[in-house]
């Protein structure tokens, strides 16, 4: 009987110390949770970093409405510049003078000197400035300018001329075992080779040349006035007129 309540006891003490732990067990999980709560919802209330697009550079040739604002850019193109104008002057002899002066003054040179035309080279960033000061000088009665990319072209002779000095590099490592006949052959082939690569070198000084300098090509209209001839009129008053003189002023 003893025995019965004893272990009745124990079983009554462990039942009341499940109760006991099953009331802790369950505060300290609600209280994990509210410390995992806040730091989930801190993440989730972490702003991320904003995904922007990568800007794209602004058309520069272009402004509000689609109208070109701006010139292309060109630099590093190769290009070329000529310009054709035809000047009405009163005495060219003195229009010629100044702007060969001028021509001088921006760096320039005159490349043809006529009675009636003159062609200048000067340098591009000049060609606008001298534009403007041949037109002060007179009347333009017509006025062009062309303008030609020399880019590839350049390009293009630049590769074909080193190609063709591999190919002669090439060639002359054959002679050491190579016979008399294989020698003149190659010696042949060579020669022509050499007179492709002078060749290609003159297309490309050209071409070069034409890239540094712009071109101005000027003809003169002028009216010529005859020669006056003198007669002796029977008006005294009249002879001692000078004809030259009256005619300059008017």
């Amino acid at each position: 009987m003893r025995y019965e309540m004893k272990m009745k006891t124990i079983a009554l003490a462990a039942v009341a110390a499940l109760l006991v732990a099953c009331p802790a067990a369950a505060q300290q999980k609600k209280a994990k949770q509210k410390q995992a709560a806040p730091a989930a919802t801190q993440q989730q209330a972490t702003p991320q970093a904003p995904i922007t697009a990568t800007p794209t550079p602004e058309d520069p040739y272009a402004a509000e409405g689609g109208e070109a604002t701006a010139a292309p850019d060109t630099s590093g193109r190769r290009t070329s510049l000529e310009s054709r104008m035809i000047l009405k002057v009163i005495n060219p002899d003195d229009a010629r003078a100044v702007l060969e002066k001028k021509v001088l003054e921006l760096g320039g040179f005159p490349i043809l000197v006529e009675d009636a035309a003159l062609v200048l080279k000067v340098p591009p960033e000049k060609l606008s400035e001298l534009i403007a000061f041949i037109a002060e000088q007179g009347l333009v009665l017509e006025k062009t300018l062309e303008r030609a990319d020399l880019t590839q072209e350049i390009a293009r002779l630049e590769g074909q001329l080193k190609s063709k000095k591999e190919m002669l590099g090439r060639l002359r490592g054959f002679f050491d075992d190579s016979n008399t006949e294989a020698t003149l052959r190659i010696e042949q082939t060579m020669t022509e080779i050499v007179a492709e690569i002078e060749q290609i070198k003159g297309q490309l000084r050209v071409a070069e040349e034409r890239s540094k300098w712009a071109i101005v090509d000027i003809s003169f209209r002028f009216h010529e006035r005859d020669r006056i001839v003198y007669v002796n009129s029977p008006f005294e008053w009249l002879n001692s007129v000078s004809l030259d003189r009256f005619l300059g002023d008017f």
